[in-house]
This record gives C-alpha cells, structure tokens and sequence, in this order.
C-alpha cells in the first residue's frame, strides 16, 4: 500500500512539471575566416529576463574551443565569463576552427538551454 501511494505521488509530481520558457536567445552563426579559409562559429546570446548569468557556452559538446574564453560585447570590449546580462543586452562568443555548429548549449544561472541544428 505505502509503495502504490509513494508511486502515484511521484507519477502526479512528474505531471506537474512544465518546461520552462528559456531566459535566453541564442544565435548562431556558421562563418568563414576569409584570410585562411577556415569554418568556425560565432554564439550571440540575448537575455530575456533581467540578471541572468551566462556561466558557460558549449558548441558541439566540447569539439569547438572558445577563442582566449572571451565575449565580445556590444561596445566590441572584452568580457570574462561568467558574464551577467540584464534584459535586452547580447554578447556573442567566436569558437576556433574548423568548427561548424551542430548543437550549442548554453548554461545558465537559470538553468541550461541547447539548440541542435
């Protein structure tokens, strides 16, 4: 009896979880370094909400370095991460080549968001 309740308690927990609406937008563009012909990717991210952190930003599961670990921010000054944006501000990250984006996920201090392409 105690384990049909414990179940139906955690069947209904699990129904009562939602997906969250992600607190972030992200963009991603494929590019070409024109001087040596090599393929690598460049991360915009946009907050959605006010004091959100960005603590992390993994393209192909770890494949793609990040360049000197560095955001390039609105006024083209370089940020460390992790970097806290407030609503509406975007930073945009470059990763070496040759690297072409197939998935990126971004960690948050909201939580973790991925896009696959």
């Amino acid at each position: 009896m105690k384990y049909k309740v414990l179940l139906v308690l955690a069947i209904l927990l699990l129904c009562a979880c939602e997906d969250e609406e992600p607190d972030i937008r992200i963009e991603t563009y494929n590019r070409v370094n024109q001087f040596i012909n090599l393929p690598y990717v460049s991360v915009s991210v946009a907050a959605l909400v006010d004091d959100t952190e960005i603590e992390n930003i993994i393209v192909n599961r770890g494949n793609c370095r990040m360049e000197n670990q560095r955001f390039r921010g609105l006024n083209n000054g370089m940020m460390k991460i992790p970097k806290r944006l407030k609503y509406g501000e975007v930073v945009t990250l470059d990763f070496s080549g040759p690297c072409k984006a197939s998935q990126v996920e971004v960690v948050t201090s909201r939580g973790s968001w991925s896009q696959s392409y």
